[in-house]
């Protein structure tokens, strides 16, 4: 249910918004609510600037009035998305169609107190709102740890070392705008199911490799982030015991720790000696048989959790996504799907499909889009 609509209101304005233009009488006809009821509705609606009457539409064929037509105000109110990364900081403002009309980016690197943190998300939102903060429907924010989607409360960020800040307090106060927060990673599947390449999908994981590796589960249609909004954190995966650090670290998990960016770099520095960016160790692949070595270690590790979630979950398809995950896509399914094809029987992998992340790093803010928009005004 919508924080600023009724149910009625929800059955037109969504109405509205699918058909494009429509009449107040394919209204009443369409949801099988009174003429005087759909009018009344309509007429807040317009009062407020969510529905503005378009054009005139044809009359009947025994004549008469020509009936107007209504069409959804786009720009009614306008939601501010923002990806808290461990490099940068993406703020976008977008309308209700998810149109972009303002994109802000911010270094994050370095940055290790709260303080610093709180004051470059307050100044990516400060600089990319661009319209009357009145207008604003809501900042949904994605970042890079533990979060309680309920009340913004960030528990841990291993990409800044930080813990317990309750950030959608923080920001909701000074904006005087509702917020919202959840793991970017959850967030970014949100985008990729409403803008991305998972649009008509129901059930999704999306995996994020980057510095580390993660998922964001959609099923049903929905956001499923588990009984305490944790679901995902595959990076604590166990894919090998015998082989695996059994100490937990706090930062990395041994999953994340055979194929991620940091994982791979770390890798190729302890067994090679060698200090080499993840790009180049990509582009090293066909040049160094010791270098393609521990990728192909880390493929087959990655395929192990793939298999488990597949198995286990059942999903229509698999995004690929995040620094790594995204520019790397092809070298990485290249060497994974034979790995699947091992451990996952034939007549279950068939039916999945494989996805780059359509929206590459615009992914989580525009997630934040969709988890204001979802929330605060309409389900689509």
């Amino acid at each position: 249910m919508s924080y600023t609509l009724s149910a009625n209101e929800e059955n037109i304005v969504r109405l509205v918004r699918t058909r494009g233009l429509i009449s107040r009488a394919d209204l009443s006809r369409e949801t099988g609510l009174s003429k005087p009821i759909v009018s009344n509705i309509v007429s807040k609606l317009i009062n407020e600037g969510a529905i503005v009457e378009k054009e005139i539409g044809m009359s009947s064929e025994k004549g008469g009035k020509k009936p107007i037509l209504l069409s959804f105000a786009s720009t009614y109110k306008y939601i501010v998305g923002v990806d808290v990364g461990g490099n940068k900081l993406i703020a976008i403002l977008t309308d209700l169609d998810g149109n972009i009309i303002n994109k802000v980016r911010k270094v994050t690197k370095g940055i290790k107190s709260k303080n610093a943190l709180i004051e470059i998300i307050f100044q990516g939102i400060e600089e990319v709102i661009t319209v009357d903060k009145a207008m604003i429907l809501g900042v949904g924010i994605g970042v890079p740890g533990t979060t309680d989607i309920k009340t913004g409360f960030v528990y841990y960020m291993p990409a800044f070392e930080l813990s317990d800040i309750p950030l959608g307090e923080i920001v909701s106060s000074h904006f005087g705008i509702p917020v919202m927060i959840s793991n970017d990673v959850t967030v970014n599947a949100l985008g990729e199911l409403s803008k991305g390449s998972a649009r008509n999908i129901k059930d999704l994981c999306l995996i994020a490799i980057g510095t580390g590796t993660g998922a964001g589960l959609i099923l049903n249609g929905s956001i499923y982030s588990g009984s305490h909004n944790m679901a995902g954190e595959i990076g604590y995966m166990i894919t090998d015991w015998n082989r695996e650090n059994k100490s937990r670290n706090r930062t990395f998990g041994n999953y994340e720790s055979w194929f991620s960016g940091n994982g791979l770099e770390i890798k190729v520095k302890e067994k090679l000696g060698l200090n080499l960016t993840t790009k180049e160790i990509f582009d090293n692949l066909d040049k160094s048989r010791d270098i393609k070595e521990i990728f192909l270690q880390g493929c087959e590790h990655l395929a192990l959790g793939i298999a488990n979630i597949i198995t286990l979950l059942d999903p229509q398809m698999i995004i690929i996504t995040g620094g790594v995950g995204y520019n790397q896509y092809d070298m990485i399914l290249r060497y994974l799907m034979p790995f699947l094809e091992v451990i996952v029987p034939p007549e279950i992998l068939r039916n999945i499909s494989f996805s780059r992340g359509e929206l590459g790093d615009l992914g989580v803010s525009v997630g934040g889009v969709s988890l204001i928009h979802d929330n605060y005004f309409l389900k689509m």
